[in-house]
């Protein structure tokens, strides 16, 4: 019952926050922003949402590729886009390791590549945002420096920890994590160059924001994905875009425009469409889920055991 009202406390607080903001602006002016871009800018966002997409896309593939001895290609692309989908069902986006269960077959490594695929896009999110500090509150510099730097150590320990003992039994397969770290940092990096880009030119279409300012208001926009109190961070977005663009002269209306036409073209519309997969292959979630369960209660009971064994010796 708590789960259950936890859930549904933050559906609606989500939903208020986006009500809440709509109702202090134009909401016309807002759907005017969000219809009235030329068709020569939408042509160059439909290719850079097709490009980040895409980039998305090689980046599930690759980590699935390293970490999986079992799985279809076929399967990789409906279980990518109902991943869209599976993150607007619970607040936070903790119902995307879900669409593992759309994928036969072993499910270790996958579970796996779904971990280092979320880490690695929480990971990027939060040193962008520790680097964005120290240039928005100069003030503190010196500390919001030092924490980046920490921040940033934690890159080159992770590869040790995914060697322990305990990890590498979830592990279908060798993986040379130090490449692999790199390789899914670039993608991860130019993932945020797209979804940047596309900031800056419906931007610039209605008027004139500087590419620096472009970069350190994103990165806030961007990153308020980690805040777990709405649905795919709707509502949330919204009001950091409202507040950060604001900084530099950009009008509500126009911010949350922009904020609300990158997410329905990068996140909502691909939700759709991992609908339609998701509603197919129904029968096997709910067959899945059961075996996800016991994997899981066998790994628990090792770990436990293991535990146990060195509080003994």
């Amino acid at each position: 019952m708590k789960e259950k009202l936890v859930f549904i406390a933050k559906y609606i607080f989500g939903l208020g926050l986006l009500i809440w903001l709509l109702a202090r602006f134009d909401t016309r002016q807002i759907l005017a922003i969000m219809l009235g871009f030329e068709w020569y800018v939408l042509s160059v966002i439909a290719a850079l949402v097709v490009a980040n997409l895409g980039m998305q896309f090689l980046r599930w593939r690759y980590l699935v590729a390293s970490h999986s001895t079992d799985y279809h290609a076929g399967d990789l692309l409906p279980a990518f886009l109902a991943g869209f989908a599976f993150r607007m069902m619970i607040p936070g986006g903790y119902a995307e390791v879900s669409k593992v269960l759309l994928m036969p077959g072993k499910k270790r490594g996958k579970v796996v590549a779904f971990g280092l695929e979320k880490y690695f896009e929480t990971y990027i999110k939060i040193m962008l945002i520790l680097i964005a500090l120290p240039l928005v509150f100069d003030q503190y510099g010196n500390y919001l420096w030092l924490l980046a730097t920490a921040g940033l150590s934690v890159y080159f320990f992770l590869p040790r920890l995914l060697r322990s003992k305990y990890l590498l039994k979830l592990q279908e397969k060798e993986v040379v994590y130090h490449r692999l770290f790199f390789r899914i940092l670039i993608f991860t990096a130019v993932i945020f160059f797209l979804i940047m880009s596309q900031y800056a030119i419906l931007l610039n279409s209605i008027g004139y924001l500087a590419v620096n300012k472009t970069i350190i208001a994103v990165i806030f926009i961007w990153g308020g994905g980690l805040i777990p109190v709405s649905v795919a961070g709707v509502g949330v977005r919204e009001n950091l875009a409202v507040y950060f663009l604001g900084q530099y002269g950009i009008p509500p209306e126009t911010a949350v425009g922009v904020a609300l036409f990158v997410f329905f073209f990068n996140a909502a519309l691909p939700a759709m469409a991992g609908l339609i997969f998701i509603v197919r292959k129904r029968h096997e979630i709910k067959g899945a889920g059961s075996d996800v369960r016991h994997a899981a209660k066998n790994l628990y009971n090792r770990y436990s055991e293991h535990r146990n064994r060195k509080k003994v010796e």
